[in-house]
């Protein structure tokens, strides 16, 4: 009974947070109804965790940002609108049908000349980005198993006071006993940043929580 009372209350307190801080437009709905056209998988942030990603970008005042996991774009957008004049958003898909969709929604938002999707793996696109750093974000939300490498990446490319976020920090309650093998790679990533000593770390408990960290 108790956890159906806390699920319903964090299910109101996500509406409430949405209704009150949260403007997701007509694009915004667009993208994330031809994600379902399209058949993606159900993965996305949702529009409260895109505001969160907006007000770091503020926070941090960052200029140049990677995103690891395109998608649809739908979290490619809020980021690239919080972005400042001359700002660029560099995202990572590796299947060419969400890279397609991505790009028309990128067209659809007007945003072509602050993002650039490279398309491929990640590992192969973020060593092609180094040259580019220093990175002032690094948001991913892609393959569990890379985490620690795109960790070790954003390490080496992002400035001092530079930011690391990662999504899905708590696998919908199941970072606390694993399901899975992505359960545990996720569990092992939080334990991994939160010691890491290049990096202040915790975890921000919006949606299905994001583990951040500052570069120091």
């Amino acid at each position: 009974m108790a956890d159906s009372l806390n699920d319903t209350l964090r299910t109101q307190l996500d509406v409430y947070v949405t209704e009150t801080f949260v403007n997701e437009d007509e694009v915004l709905k667009s993208i994330q109804a031809e994600a379902t056209r399209n058949e993606l998988p159900a993965i996305s942030i949702r529009a409260f965790e895109g505001r969160l990603l907006q007000m770091l970008v503020h926070i941090s005042g960052a200029k140049q940002i990677v995103e690891i996991g395109t998608l649809a774009g739908y979290s490619a957008v809020w980021l690239a609108r919080a972005l400042p004049a001359g700002g660029k958003l560099y995202t990572i898909e590796k299947s060419s049908k969400h890279a397609a969709i991505a790009r028309d929604n990128f067209t659809r938002a007007g945003l072509n000349a602050r993002i650039e999707l490279l398309e491929g793996d990640a590992l192969d696109s973020l060593t092609k980005l180094a040259p580019r750093n220093p990175f002032d974000m690094v948001f991913i939300d892609a393959d569990r198993p890379h985490y620690h490498d795109y960790l070790d990446w954003a390490a080496a490319n992002l400035r001092p006071g530079g930011l690391v976020a990662a999504h899905n920090a708590f696998r919908s309650g199941r970072v606390l006993t694993p399901e899975n093998e992505d359960d545990r790679f996720v569990q092992d990533f939080n334990v991994a940043l939160a010691k890491d000593t290049r990096f202040e770390a915790f975890v921000v408990a919006v949606g299905d929580g994001f583990a951040i960290g500052v570069r120091k």
